[in-house]
């Protein structure tokens, strides 16, 4: 299985449009500053790890013991790391800390820094208070990632907040058409129409299930020594 691939599905178009769409923002009127969100499953974590791969973006994780503090020292390493600065222990209050990663920013315009599973910042008004710091007073491209219900709670959070926010990407289930996509361009055997539309009518839409049943199938076809593998191939197939 391609593992690294990023299939060129309606999702990814979109999101992709997202961040051109902040790239292109008159930047003296508008802040860098846009959400991906939607249910679990439809691959929205794939998209911005892959895509800071890809395109050299800071990709960074919240996690749900994070403080302002640590999320502070968090964003000073993923930056040091990123510009191939040196590595170290960082000292000082959260304020501090902070500071020196808007130093750093003012110095690299247009750095694109993805922070997922944002959900976690919710709790946290210190947080998302210094993630709105980042697009207030660099010209950073800041793209949030969340669950289904992180716009809404966007916007109950902070309506002024919400307003900052340029872009918006709703990930949908996979329709047909993305499914038969993905199973072409990331496995590694080549499935016959048959079994693909058995393998999308099972998984509604959802990648994570069907990168699981692609997985097996080609486990499956290993086994057997298949090049190709078709629906009576995989009978035994769990799904």
């Amino acid at each position: 299985m391609k593992e690294y691939a990023l299939v060129k599905t309606q999702n990814v178009k979109e999101a992709e449009q997202l961040i051109r769409y902040l790239y292109e923002r008159p930047v003296t009127e508008m802040v860098g500053l846009g959400l991906i969100y939607g249910p679990p499953g439809l691959g929205k974590s794939r998209f911005a790890r892959q895509t800071a791969i890809q395109k050299d973006y800071i990709y960074l994780r919240l996690e749900a013991t994070m403080t302002v503090k640590s999320f502070a020292i968090k964003l000073l390493e993923m930056i040091h790391f990123h510009f191939g600065m040196p590595k170290m222990r960082f000292r000082g209050t959260a304020n501090e800390i902070f500071n020196r990663s808007l130093t750093i920013m003012h110095n690299y315009p247009n750095t694109v820094i993805i922070i997922d599973e944002i959900d976690y910042a919710f709790k946290s008004r210190k947080i998302l208070g210094s993630i709105r710091d980042i697009v207030d007073e660099t010209l950073a491209i800041v793209v949030l990632v969340g669950m289904a219900d992180a716009k809404e709670k966007l916007l109950l959070a902070d309506s002024h907040y919400f307003d900052r926010c340029n872009f918006f990407c709703e990930f949908r289930k996979l329709d047909q058409e993305d499914t038969h996509l993905l199973c072409r361009e990331i496995c590694d055997v080549e499935l016959d129409t048959d079994l693909i539309k058995h393998i999308a009518s099972k998984t509604k839409g959802n990648i994570r299930k069907l990168v699981k049943i692609l997985y097996s199938v080609e486990n499956i076809a290993k086994t057997d020594n298949l090049a190709q593998i078709g629906l009576r191939d995989a009978k035994n197939l769990a799904i």
